[in-house]
């Protein structure tokens, strides 16, 4: 089946029509909020049940797949260096306290130009899946890397080869993949987070090449005199 077709077949308009409507009544306030969440995320997970059932690696789409780990890896470690860069200039600023600064990248928000589906359809189920709208789509909150790339004052840097396959060494984490295709790619860890641990088909992924950032800044200090020695309160 071409991906138009696995698009077309009832179940999958079923559920993404279903998916739509409730986002409308969810802005409509004819759901309330905690409830359409709930609910969402069910319809969110049948979704991507369906679809994976449908997907079969080929090398048509292990060479899609190299091309958003690729793109992936290099934006990750552009947000890495920029978020290196903001953390060193509050620094140099002299700004009181322990600074820390939190880097995330998420999937753009605008829907990919490259997608063989183009529908309008199409486009309002990316809105919902993307975080745009709200956090329908679990372990998805920081973006593609759980935590995003924390960098702390106090702390001992994680190296880039850490945040991409959270080891020293280039690592392949295929892991829920066809094994045997994929055993020479070298995936970065955030593929294995998008594929395994969240709610996005791969049919969601494949085409994505562009992503958009978030650096956040923390200062944290204590206004107490330094000689001044903590309370030590035992609730046992």
């Amino acid at each position: 089946m071409t991906v138009q077709e696995i698009f077309d077949t009832p179940a999958i308009k079923k559920v993404e029509n279903e998916m739509i409507g409730l986002e409308e009544n969810i802005e409509r306030h004819r759901v309330d909020k905690p409830s359409g969440l709930e609910m969402m995320r069910v319809l969110i997970g049948l979704r991507r049940n369906l679809l994976a059932d449908m997907f079969v690696m080929d090398e048509n789409y292990k060479r899609l797949l190299s091309d958003f780990n690729e793109t992936m890896k290099q934006q990750l470690i552009r947000m890495r260096h920029e978020t290196i860069k903001a953390a060193h200039g509050v620094m140099n600023a002299d700004v009181t306290g322990e600074i820390q600064a939190i880097g995330k990248c998420f999937l753009g928000y605008r829907y990919s130009k490259l997608h063989p589906v183009q529908t309008m359809r199409a486009k309002k189920i990316w809105a919902i899946l993307n975080g745009s709208i709200d956090d329908y789509v679990q372990f998805y909150s920081d973006g593609v890397l759980m935590g995003g790339y924390v960098y702390d004052s106090r702390k001992e840097q994680e190296s880039e080869n850490q945040m991409l396959y959270l080891q020293e060494e280039s690592d392949n984490w295929n892991e829920g993949l066809d094994m045997e295709i994929t055993k020479d790619m070298y995936l970065i860890y955030p593929v294995h987070h998008l594929v395994s641990h969240t709610d996005f088909s791969i049919f969601d992924l494949l085409w994505v090449r562009d992503f958009n950032m978030e650096i956040q800044m923390k200062s944290n200090y204590a206004t107490y005199p330094e000689e001044e020695e903590g309370e030590d309160i035992s609730f046992i």
